[in-house]
């Protein structure tokens, strides 16, 4: 009886994280480098002027977009050749999968001060949790100071949800949209 439970073991599939758990910390260590970023652009820029405060919140968000997009192509491309080989069933969710997976304490921070920013005794919670949410997604500090709270910590986490996705959708799918390849010339491939 041991001996068939070892072998049941070892045709288990490995789980969505531990088989994608390279791209899944790409896209967290991603995330921290421009938590980092974001925080001290935007704490330096607030101190000049309210202006360019907004126009580097817009740079930062920007730069992390370009981030989870190269990272997220990257990770489609790759399955595309597994795909391609018969080794991985296609799964065009997997880029919002990813995300999902990398980001699960913006996710929580998110649900958590919405569900107790309406209950009055949990006020002091809610307002610590904003804190630490923001200087976790120190990146997005521009729209969190324009957008009213507590709806302004869920819409953060859509841009990064659909980039990842649909970036990862143009990997397998082989487009390119950003940073296209140079087209080359019809005598240049034959030489």
């Amino acid at each position: 009886m041991n001996e068939k439970n070892v072998f049941e073991e070892a045709e288990r599939e490995p789980s969505f994280i531990q088989e994608n758990y390279k791209s899944i910390s790409k896209l967290f260590i991603n995330h921290i480098g421009m938590m980092v970023f974001g925080l001290i652009v935007l704490i330096a820029t607030k101190m000049m002027n309210n202006v360019i405060f907004h126009i580097m919140g817009v740079f930062s968000i920007l730069m992390y977009m370009t981030l989870l997009y190269t990272a997220m192509w990257e990770a489609g491309a790759a399955d595309k050749i597994k795909i391609d080989g018969g080794r991985k069933k296609r799964n065009l969710l997997s880029g919002f999968m990813f995300w999902a997976a990398a980001n699960i304490a913006s996710i929580l921070f998110a649900v958590f001060i919405i569900a107790f920013y309406y209950i009055p005794a949990l006020g002091e919670i809610c307002g610590t949790l904003q804190l630490i949410n923001n200087f976790y997604n120190g990146m997005y500090l521009s729209i969190l100071n324009v957008v009213p709270a507590p709806f302004s910590y869920a819409l953060i986490l859509v841009p990064g949800l659909l980039v990842s996705g649909i970036s990862y959708i143009l990997g397998v799918k082989g487009y390119k949209c950003l940073f296209p390849e140079p087209k080359r010339d019809r005598n240049e491939r034959l030489r």
